[in-house]
């Protein structure tokens, strides 16, 4: 998610450093009953515990409570199964949910700017079909080498991923209470997530060598033990940088999202650098990257459902709950896509056409369905979640 100057209108700022509600989607909102919120999303508590919270509170029992790690490891495996159909699947297919709906419209819609049409056509159609193509050949003509490189691409894409939505986290959660971050902090902000990340992604190729990833081998690269040295050095002046930036702040007496800070932290810290401190915590980072996503997205629609025309309507013919029924649809249907993407197109694909087990692995069309619905993930939130994306605009923030 891609979410101060000295003096400054407030009204102004808010809309300048973050997509915020228009007074006319936020007037229908208030008409339609949608609830007043003041410096969350939906609750403290809540903002909490799904932007990031709830993963400290977990790691710190799995981490330093479950010694035997080896005889957990098959619970967690199937736990972390159930919790990823519930909630790292859905998650996914939500992405699709906003990026289709009314694409037409951005697309071909007179108020949309070429630079907007071209960012939905790229990551709606061309991205989407180059990555498809990719992965189908590779399977056609054999190479199961070729195909592998799809996981380093995968490892690569979802770091920066995690990076930019906790970006976009601290900057949204900052936002909604009123708080702004200068042009120094966000490019420490910003600095520092792009060196934690590119840092992970180096210490991986470096550690690991040759691997499986749902059953398909995959090669990392080769890199120089100097590129990752000068990586950790920029990873920890980074650190030192923002810890600076955060302490300024609490010196200065300067209000501070601690929810948005802890968002932030934990993307890069606990779910970037220390993804393979666990075996058992690991397992469940895709599921807390995933409840950080649907705090927004979630919020998100509630907002929209209520800001539409049809929800006045709706209050008047007594339905006061429309906009909490249609976040439960939209789940619903989120968990049904997500359940045919990752799990019942790749089982009918592997038993309809029964690839060559030795070859590739007993479960390929799930490495093909994995990578290709995670990579083109990332190029789904870097055109949604943009301030030029009005419907982002009129819809995520809670009216005030």
């Amino acid at each position: 998610m891609v979410m101060p100057r000295a003096v400054v209108n407030v009204r102004e700022e808010l809309r300048q450093a973050v997509p915020v509600a228009e007074p006319r989607a936020a007037h229908s909102l208030a008409a339609a009953g949608a609830p007043t919120h003041h410096g969350y999303l939906f609750h403290p508590l809540t903002d909490f515990l799904l932007a990031g919270g709830g993963s400290v509170l977990i790691a710190i029992p799995v981490f330093w409570l479950i010694r035997d790690k080896v005889s957990a490891y098959p619970t967690a495996l199937w736990l972390s199964v159930v919790v990823g159909v519930f909630i790292n699947y859905p998650h996914f297919a939500h992405s699709y949910q906003l990026l289709y709906s009314g694409i037409g419209e951005r697309i071909f819609g007179r108020d949309t700017t070429a630079k907007v049409k071209l960012k939905y056509v790229w990551a709606g159609f061309v991205a989407p079909v180059l990555i498809g193509v990719f992965l189908v050949l590779a399977y056609l003509n054999g190479n199961a080498r070729v195909l592998g490189y799809a996981a380093n691409a995968f490892w690569f894409t979802t770091g920066w991923h995690y990076v930019k939505q906790g970006y976009g986290v601290v900057t949204v959660l900052s936002a909604v209470r009123r708080i702004y971050f200068s042009t120094i902090e966000k490019r420490v902000l910003l600095l520092n997530g792009y060196a934690v990340w590119i840092y992970s992604w180096m210490a991986l190729n470096v550690e690991l060598h040759e691997q499986t990833f749902f059953g398909v081998k995959y090669f990392t690269l080769d890199l120089p033990s100097a590129l990752l040295i000068g990586g950790r050095i920029a990873a920890l002046l980074t650190t030192a940088a923002l810890l600076i930036v955060v302490a300024k702040r609490v010196v200065q007496r300067q209000p501070v999202s601690w929810n948005g800070i802890i968002g932030y932290v934990s993307s890069l810290y606990l779910w970037v650098i220390a993804f393979y401190a666990d075996p058992i915590f690991m397992l469940f980072v895709p599921a807390f990257h995933s409840l950080q996503y649907m705090l927004f997205v979630w919020r998100y629609q509630v907002n929209k459902v209520a800001g539409s025309a049809g929800a006045s309507q709706f209050i008047a013919r007594g339905t006061s709950k429309a906009p909490t029924m249609e976040l439960v649809k939209f789940v619903v249907a989120g968990l049904v896509l997500g359940f045919i993407g990752f799990v019942a197109l790749p089982a009918l694909l592997q038993s309809s056409l029964s690839p060559d087990p030795v070859l590739w692995g007993p479960t390929v069309f799930t490495f093909m369905f994995v990578a290709w619905i995670n990579i083109h993930h990332y190029f789904i939130d870097n055109v949604i979640w943009r301030r030029d994306n009005e419907d982002v605009r009129r819809y995520l923030f809670a009216p005030r």
